[in-house]
């Protein structure tokens, strides 16, 4: 693999000077490499990116077909904003209270008998306790719609990162299983640039230590870098550690995966 092979390398031209000056080989790697897959298995509606397209997180980059799914959508939000349950219950509240209300006027004359007025009441009660059904309905109706709202959410397929789109595996029409990857994306701001240093200047990196990386050709210039991972553990073959550092690339004027040359020691 390249990680090996810049390895063996950096062991051949330090030898065994370990030596805290001059340059040494390094490669521009993206911060990040991802493989975008959808939470649900189905057919793919659209991609709406292609490789090498600039994306930002959150952005729309591929949906499944949902026509099922909009379907239920829709009587969801129909049951949920639905409002006659709830105004029948209303009425008939209002209507028993009146009825109770004069089976209690003409219970208190003897006019008429207990049990009537008993039942009367009841009833009273009961259409309330309906009301509250109904708006517990509702309450449930309107959770149903934000299910099905999530459910439909799930089919459509969002850049995690900012980046740049490496490849996609798969176009409109075919058919892919939940998590499988669609498209390979790699965020270039920031960059890390990989080294692996002789173990004799392990006591003088530092985190936090600014580096100059120069890239090779056709890139070129010089950047400032700063030191954000040192590995704990060396790799006894070569007699050396690797470090991590982090490149700003903003305007991603710098490309990934490209030789370079770095001077940490300065």
């Amino acid at each position: 693999m390249k990680t090996f092979a810049l390895t063996s390398a950096l062991a051949i031209a330090l030898g065994t000077s370990g030596a805290w000056a001059g340059e040494y080989d390094c490669l521009m790697d993206p911060s990040l490499v991802v493989e975008i897959g959808s939470a649900e298995a189905g057919i793919i509606q659209s991609v709406s990116v292609q490789r090498g397209d600039l994306v930002t997180e959150g952005q729309l980059v591929a949906k499944l077909e949902s026509g099922a799914e909009q379907v239920a959508l829709d009587y969801a939000r129909a049951r949920a904003t639905d409002t006659s349950p709830l105004e029948i219950a209303q009425s008939r509240i209002d209507l028993l209270a009146n009825e109770a209300q004069r089976a209690k006027d003409l219970g208190a004359k003897n006019l008429l008998a207990k049990s009537v007025v008993e039942s009367a009441v009841s009833q009273h009660q009961q259409a309330i306790l309906e009301l509250r059904q109904a708006e517990f309905e509702k309450r449930l109706a309107a959770l149903d719609e934000t299910r099905v709202a999530a459910q439909l959410a799930r089919r459509d397929i969002h850049a995690p990162v900012d980046g740049i789109v490496i490849t996609r595996m798969i176009g409109p029409g075919e058919y892919v299983f939940a998590q499988a990857p669609i498209i390979q994306i790699a965020r270039i701001n920031p960059l890390h640039i990989e080294v692996f240093l002789p173990t004799d200047v392990f006591n003088n990196v530092k985190l936090g230590q600014i580096a100059k990386v120069k890239p090779a050709a056709p890139i070129g210039g010089e950047y400032d870098a700063e030191v954000i991972v040192i590995d704990r553990v060396f790799d006894a073959a070569s007699d050396t550690f690797g470090v991590r550092l982090k490149l700003d690339n903003p305007d991603g004027k710098l490309v990934a995966g490209i030789d370079c040359k770095i001077d940490i020691g300065g």
